[in-house]
């Protein structure tokens, strides 16, 4: 196997989850909007969901995934098994964000015109 090398790759869905907890490593926000949408035929929202909680974040990422989830256009039943999780919290779409809009069913600030 010349030329060939062997890397250990994430699943998708850690790569979502990264790209969640850090947009920038995306691109920014509306760079993991789009990877969300394009991740959707492929996207496992059970393995999503268990990988998030194997991860055990502190900060509720969970209200950020399906907030990208609905905006994507994933169906009700896929996103709102994250809503299930609890809003209890006001967050953030990512850091340092300017002119901000305000989502109340996520509990969530993200960029106007988002």
């Amino acid at each position: 196997m010349y030329g060939q090398e062997l890397l250990p790759v994430t699943k998708l869905e850690r790569t979502l989850i990264d790209i969640t907890v850090r947009p920038a490593y995306a691109g920014g926000v509306y760079q993991v909007l789009e990877a969300y949408r394009r991740a959707q035929p492929d996207v496992s929202t059970s393995i999503l969901l268990a990988t998030l909680k194997n991860l055990d974040y502190v900060y509720p990422y969970h209200q950020a995934i399906g907030f990208y989830m609905q905006r994507a256009g994933y169906t009700p039943q896929q996103y709102e098994r994250f809503r299930s999780l609890g809003l209890n919290y006001d967050f953030y779409l990512s850091h340092d964000l300017r002119d901000l809009a305000y989502d109340p069913e996520w509990r969530l600030h993200y960029p106007k015109g988002f």
